[in-house]
């Protein structure tokens, strides 16, 4: 009986790794979100010029995100966020303003349901963003303390809970969390 047991174990061992080598092993994903923190700190800095006279537009997050399977439940990887504001005066109709925020952040992923066709997840993401704030040379003139900035600074993302969908390969996939990808996310994964 034992002999048995063992046999049955070992069977099921290289049945279990010969089903894990078969899985995809890396992703791909692009991705569009809204309500990043860049976004959210961006209104808050245009307020003041919109009250002076400026119409604000906000694109992004637009990002690439790559992750490696070490496990069926763990993953490791990188997302780049792109994200950035641009103020155009009201009157003259010329930009006065242009941000432009890029992410670099190192990511974990947490997969909670495998199934063939769709899975649940969560995921944690932390870097630095490179910021950069370019005024227009008409408002330097006319304003002596008005000045090109940049910064480097901490950025993060907390995926509370994401969902994807599709093919083995293929997969399309919402998100809602907090930070740079946004408050809500979706783009498109290729698993190699």
């Amino acid at each position: 009986m034992k002999k048995f047991l063992v046999m049955v174990a070992a069977t099921m061992t290289v049945a279990l790794n010969v089903n894990a080598q078969d899985e995809p092993k890396n992703e791909l994903g692009v991705f569009y979100g809204i309500e990043s923190a860049s976004n959210i700190l961006s209104i808050y800095s245009t307020m003041f010029s919109a009250a002076a006279g400026d119409q604000s537009s906000w694109w992004g997050p637009i990002g690439l995100e790559y992750y490696h399977h070490i496990s069926p439940v763990v993953a490791v990887g990188a997302v780049g966020v792109y994200a950035g504001c641009e103020a155009i005066d009201k009157k003259t109709g010329h930009k006065d303003l242009n941000e432009t925020y890029i992410s670099l952040m190192p990511s974990v992923k947490f997969n909670w349901l495998r199934k063939k066709n769709f899975g649940l997840y969560s995921a944690v993401s932390a870097g630095v963003m490179f910021a950069s704030i370019s005024i227009d040379s008409s408002v330097k003139t006319s304003d002596p303390d008005a000045k090109d900035e940049t910064l480097t600074s901490f950025m993060f993302q907390a995926t509370a809970l994401g969902a994807e969908f599709g093919s083995t390969k293929f997969r399309g996939f919402v998100e809602a969390g907090l930070g740079e990808k946004g408050t809500l996310c979706a783009g498109l994964r290729y698993k190699f």
